[in-house]
């Protein structure tokens, strides 16, 4: 339960824009939703289809059943590849069990893969710095050999490296990391590597640097930042560390019933924003649970992503 105004002295929450959905999940939630809606349940998919526990179970009461192992899922049954991409090997053995795949892998993710598989025909080797454990780092490193690429997760990583030839190098990375801590390790690779190159476009994806943008700009005006989202979102945790290395406290939450109210002594103005995969009604609801204590509510807008969208699997 959220104190009273008068108690904790807080006055104002200011939400971050843009927040929340990104084209990419939103292209892989609808495309959840409208197969429900076609052929309805069970439906598989494998691997959360965004890493957001509200949307999760959400699904599960739909119907939906979530698997991380393709051998869970019956011959010729229909199945969808979450947003942060697969491995090689899962299409491949999806094909020999005539499992209908649906892929809800996101475009910008996509592109990655694509640029490591081009690379590598071309007999470049491969940095790619993203986290090792993450879905979308084990879909793209599975497409080259691994001769031909190596994974950096800190700047520690690159002074460890021996690249087999260092004619032919390029830098490519996971789409939600940090933009700054990946702008320092591909800093310190081009100081290294004077051959080093990048791919044209950036691999951070546009909702990434848009949200972490606006957490910059929030953490200027705010005593503290509440970042909706799921532990285990990456992209979510990214806006936590943002904002604490601009020097203001912040706190990842599931939902508004998450919140410490320890966490409001003697702050004036919280920030709001939540991560790519998470619904703006749990924003929302946050929101709500301060403006019906008496605190005033802006909103902060940095840009506008309200006319970007993809297009939906050729099977819908």
């Amino acid at each position: 339960m959220i104190m009273s105004k008068s108690r904790d002295g807080l006055e104002k929450i200011i939400v971050a824009k843009p927040r929340g959905f990104c084209a990419g999940v939103e292209r892989a939630v609808r495309t959840v939703d409208l197969l429900i809606e076609k052929y309805g349940p069970p439906l598989y998919v494998r691997h959360h289809i965004v890493h957001n526990d509200h949307v999760v179970k959400r699904f599960e009461k739909r119907g939906v059943i979530f698997v991380e192992d393709l051998n869970l899922v019956p011959d010729g049954a229909r199945v969808v590849f979450s947003a942060h991409g697969s491995p090689p090997s899962l299409y491949e053995l999806a094909r020999k069990r005539h499992l209908q795949v649906i892929d809800a892998t996101c475009p910008l993710v996509t592109k990655v893969h694509s640029e490591a598989k081009r690379f590598a025909a071309d007999g470049y080797f491969i940095f790619y710095v993203g986290h090792k454990n993450h879905p979308e780092t084990i879909g793209v490193l599975e497409e080259v050999v691994p001769t031909q690429v190596v994974l950096l997760e800190t700047i520690a990583d690159v002074w460890k490296i021996q690249p087999l030839q260092q004619e032919k190098l390029v830098v490519l990375n996971q789409t939600t990391l940090s933009v700054d801590d990946t702008k320092e390790i591909i800093e310190v690779l081009k100081d290294r590597f004077p051959n080093l190159i990048m791919p044209t476009g950036r691999d951070i994806c546009y909702a990434t640097q848009n949200r972490q943008d606006a957490v910059k700009a929030l953490a200027k005006v705010v005593d503290l930042v509440l970042v909706v989202g799921s532990p285990t979102s990456s992209n979510s945790n990214r806006l936590k560390e943002v904002a604490e290395k601009q020097g203001v406290k912040a706190y990842l939450v599931n939902n508004k019933r998450e919140i410490d109210t320890t966490w409001l002594k003697g702050v004036r103005v919280v920030g709001v924003t939540s991560g790519a995969s998470v619904p703006d009604e749990l924003v929302t609801a946050l929101v709500e649970s301060f403006t019906r204590v008496g605190v005033e509510v802006e909103e902060l807008k940095l840009v506008d992503e309200s006319r970007i969208h993809f297009m939906l699997p050729k099977e819908l």
